[in-house]
Order: structure tokens, then sequence, then C-alpha cells
């Protein structure tokens, strides 16, 4: 069994501890009676008949410096305007719970904690005490409401309340990434950690078992994830080293930033295709029963990564995140042929994208308002997991954030331009990027050309 030699996480837990103790004071005021009486006074001064609310955007501001664009900031505000004396105290409890365990043991134990708590309520169905009451596009207080005129049963079915969960555990995972990029800059593995949070969920939460803080408070000291990030980084290595072999060292205009960025993506994505085509008659292991392997048993010896599962499936979420890669990698797992295509389809769309105006430009588009209406619509299914992987296809802003912490350098001004991906701060992410976007027309490509479907 390996040890924890490394030191805790260094993250900025002042600056989010001093911002942490504004918010809670701004709102541990809100249902006062001086809001009260300043909510008043435009009622009393235009003689208004009905109620009149009080918006505070300071609250607002900081629920989102530190929680992201989670449902916690959404929570509070709506506590402003409501005035329902149950909801502030359980959100003003949660604040000062956060504010106690960072307080004390750091910001690694805590995002620990609220990981590993979202993930005990999935795997055992039932409700933490610590979900918001509002939950994306649930309330979580009638989701698990109990009906005692019917023996105590939920009102909602289960689906509905494991959906809401996984909701729950979605958002803790997207918490996690955007505090350890926006609090953990000056430690190079929160970007690290922040992208296996946001590629493979539960692998970035025992990762946090790195910071010897969370050991020291019973955590199980198993560090095996480590064969899983080391192998998949020899792994990257090696493609590394196969496409330098393949690209035209001659051509200057491959070689240069953003233009470089773009040619890769574009020579990954062809290969990715022409790999699972390739392999499609065959027997491949599911990628996900590699990573248990790994775990247990350590690296193994890979001669040609574009016969590897896994590879495949990492280089796939690094191109389309986890909600295209899901199609794509399910399509072929189950050799759907209709699935697949749609993968394809999908990915050649973004090459298309990438080949026109470059990756820059492309992952800011991920993240414009109309994007959120350009989600792939799948057709009904008879197969359960086609139903349980199409659930995991999620938000744009988490797709664009994922792809750039793959295929962005990790200095300080492109971690920014993540962070401002994950936000969706349109405006920031041109203030960081806007430069190369200019520079940007996109490669002149012959590898991206599209590959012809499967017959």
């Amino acid at each position: 069994m390996m040890n924890a030699t490394t030191p805790p996480l260094d993250m900025d837990e002042q600056g989010f501890l001093t911002m942490l103790d504004e918010l809670i004071g701004r709102f541990g005021g809100s249902d006062s009676d001086r809001c009260s009486e300043t909510i008043g006074m435009p009622r009393r001064e235009y003689g208004l008949k009905v109620p009149c609310f009080l918006f505070d955007d300071e609250i607002h501001r900081l629920a989102v410096e530190l929680f992201g664009g989670t449902s916690w900031p959404a929570n509070l505000d709506a506590d402003t305007l409501a005035f329902e004396e149950r909801r502030i105290g359980y959100d003003a409890e949660f604040l000062i719970g956060c504010r106690n365990v960072v307080r004390r043991y750091g910001m690694g134990v805590w995002l620990y904690d609220m990981v590993n708590d979202a993930s005990i309520a999935v795997a055992l169905n039932r409700p933490s005490s610590r979900m918001p009451f509002c939950l994306g596009p649930f309330d979580t207080r009638e989701t698990f409401r109990r009906d005692m005129r019917a023996g105590g049963k939920y009102v909602a079915d289960e689906k509905t309340r494991r959906a809401c969960m996984a909701e729950y555990l979605r958002q803790i995972y997207r918490l996690a990434a955007y505090s350890l990029l926006r609090w953990g800059g000056a430690d190079p593995r929160a970007a690290d950690i922040a992208q296996m949070m946001l590629a493979y969920g539960g692998l970035g939460m025992t990762m946090l078992r790195d910071d010897p803080n969370v050991v020291k408070l019973g955590c199980e000291p198993d560090f095996r994830y480590r064969n899983v990030c080391g192998h998949l980084r020899d792994m990257w290595i090696k493609a590394d080293l196969d496409y330098a072999c393949d690209i035209d060292l001659d051509a200057g205009r491959a070689l240069e930033y953003p233009e470089c960025m773009d040619a890769r993506y574009l020579y990954d994505a062809r290969k990715l295709i022409a790999a699972y085509r390739s392999l499609w008659k065959g027997r491949t292991e599911p990628a996900a029963r590699v990573l248990e392997r790994i775990e247990e048993s350590g690296p193994y010896r890979v001669p040609d990564v574009w016969k590897d599962p896994l590879y495949l499936h990492d280089l796939s979420i690094s191109l389309m995140g986890q909600d295209g890669a899901c199609v794509l990698d399910e399509g072929f797992r189950t050799r759907d042929r209709d699935l697949f295509d749609r993968g394809v389809g999908e990915l050649e769309r973004r090459m298309r994208e990438v080949g026109r105006s470059g990756l820059l430009s492309a992952l800011a588009a991920r993240i414009a308002p109309a994007a959120y209406g350009d989600r792939m619509d799948m057709p009904p299914a008879p197969r359960e997991d086609r139903g349980r992987m199409l659930e995991r296809c999620g938000d744009p802003c988490e797709t664009a954030a994922t792809i750039a912490l793959y295929r962005l350098p990790r200095d300080r001004r492109s971690l920014r331009a993540v962070r401002a991906l994950l936000m969706r701060e349109t405006d920031a992410y041109s203030r960081h990027m806007g430069c190369f976007m200019d520079k940007t027309s996109g490669p002149e490509d012959t590898m991206g050309e599209s590959v012809p479907v499967m017959e």
C-alpha cells in the first residue's frame, strides 16, 4: 500500500473564509428587523398594497464566487426574496457548517466530505441533509416528502428520487472542480483533480486523498487510483510520440499556438473514429472494467494505444466531454450501430467547428446561450443501459471545461479561462483567450475530413 507523502493541497483558504464570513454576515441580516424595515420603505413611500421584495446583489455575488454554477446561489437568492424562516435557517446552518470544516481541517477535507456525502446518498438511495431545497429542476422537499395518509410512502416515485440525488452528486462534482480551479491555483494538483472530477467523478474524489488531512480524519489510506492516473499519463505520452512521428514537422504553422492545438484535436478525432471502427468486429474489454483492473493489479503494457479501450475512452472525453463521449463509447461498447453513428456524427460536427474557427472559439460557442438548446435529441431506446447513459448527458459548461482541461496548457491564463467556461462567463473567457482567438482561423486540415459512416 502506498503512503501519503504529499503535503496538503495549497488552497487559498484564507480568501475563501474571508468571503464566506462576509456572506454569512450579509445573509444573517437578511431576515433582521433592519432588513424588513428597508423592504417596507417603498411600500410606505408609494402606498403599495402588495408585498415588496429585496434582491440582494451582494449575497448573489458572494454565493456565486463561493459555490460556482451550482444550486446554492439560487437558493440563497430565493431566501432573500421569500423570507421563509425554515429555508433561511437551513441554508445559514449549511454555510456555517462549511466555514467550520474549512477553518478547522482545510478545504481539501471540506471538498472530500461534500463529495463523499453525496456519493453515500446516491449509493443508499437516501437524501442528504445538505441538499439544497431547490436542486436544478427538483424541489427536494417535494421529491422526498412522505405521504402519511399512504403509510409514509414517498410522494415522488423512485426514478425521480434517484434522478434528484444523481443531480446532487453531479453538482457536488462541479462544486469541487470549481473550488479547485478558483481557490487552488497555486497547487498544480488542483487542475488535475478538477479534470478527473468532471471526467470521472469518483476518481477525482479519491484523488483528494493526496491531502494528508483527509487521511488523518479516518479516510482509508487507499491510493490505488494513482495506478490509473499514472497509466493514463503513460498512454498519453505514447500517443504524443505517435503524433510527433505522424505530423509534418516542416509545417511550421502546425507547431504554433493555438493552431497546434487545433491540429492535434482534429488528428485525435480522426484517429479515434478509425480506431473504434477497426475494433468493431472484435471483442474488447469495457473501459470501466479496465479501470477496476488497473486499480487492483496496477498498470499493464500497452503495445498500441489505438487498440486500448481505456485510452480510447479517455480520448473521447478529451474531445467531447462526458456528454458526447458517453454516446460514442456506449454505442461502441454495446455495438449499437445507430447510437455509435450518432456519436460519430456529433464528433464530426465538432471537428468541422474546430477546423473552421479553432478550438478556442469552438469552446466559446459551447457556452453561448444558443448552445443550451443544442443538446443531442436522442430517440427512446429499449436498452436500460442507454437510459442510464443518457442521464449523464449534461451541461455544456461542464463539457467545455472538461475539454479545455484536457487540451489547453496549464498556465494561469488558461486555467482562468477554464473557470470562465465552467461558470459560463463569456466575457471573462474572451478577456483571457480573445487575443488567441483573433489569430485563429482554423488549421488547414486534411486530417479533419468527414469519416464515412460504417457500412
